[in-house]
């Protein structure tokens, strides 16, 4: 299984624009592959500003997270790049999650421009066969869209994620109207505590180092 992490960051008003180049600006500097998303449907907008919120991958094993996390805090000046960008933030925090589903990009030619991020809970008892669903359910689909099942190494123990990256808002409507008439969708309904926890991102960064 492989890793990713994120970062999230809550900028100070007034600074929103110059946190999200300066993100990016970060995320270059690593040398991996990831992307910056910026929020444009917030899934508690009456709780919190916009983020911007930057995702490293690639790491095969967690030792190689470990790796990582120890080359920042080794190298001073790329960490002061770092509180730079935080002081310009009322929040700022990293997550590491796991990812669930093999191959998750797919769809090779894909320049996606919108990422749709669901967070689930499953029910009590019900990780290994809610996870097991959204792999497979994840995967039955023909339309353009990269989706990466995931589970969080931290918050709620069994709490798992799908992020969903297309290109247009109009096949993530498609994508929709797929999911809510699946079949699957009665037993999904069986499986989680309560409804998903749901937020749409405008993908501004694509890192592909050469």
């Amino acid at each position: 299984m492989s890793y990713f992490i994120n970062t999230w960051r809550t900028p100070k008003q007034g600074h929103f624009r110059e946190v999200e180049k300066l993100a990016q600006e970060s995320l270059k500097r690593t040398g991996r592959f990831g992307n910056l998303s910026i929020t444009v449907s917030h899934p508690r907008p009456t709780d919190s500003n916009l983020k911007v919120i930057g995702t490293v991958g690639g790491f095969q094993t967690a030792d190689d997270v470990g790796d990582f996390f120890n080359s920042i805090w080794e190298n001073e000046s790329g960490f002061n790049n770092i509180e730079k960008i935080n002081a310009l933030c009322e929040q700022s925090n990293v997550s590491v999650s796991k990812v669930l589903n093999p191959g998750p990009m797919s769809v090779q030619d894909m320049k996606p421009l919108f990422i749709y991020r669901h967070f689930i809970t499953p029910a009590k008892g019900a990780f290994s066969e809610l996870s097991k669903m959204l792999v497979e359910w994840n995967q039955d689909t023909n339309l353009r869209v990269n989706s990466v099942v995931s589970h969080d190494m931290s918050g709620p123990a069994t709490r798992i994620r799908v992020s969903q990256f297309v290109e247009t808002l109009g096949v993530l409507e498609e994508l929709q109207s797929e999911i809510w008439s699946n079949q699957r969708m009665a037993r999904f309904s069986e499986l989680v505590s309560g409804p998903p926890v749901r937020g749409l991102g405008r993908i501004t960064l694509i890192n592909r180092p050469e």
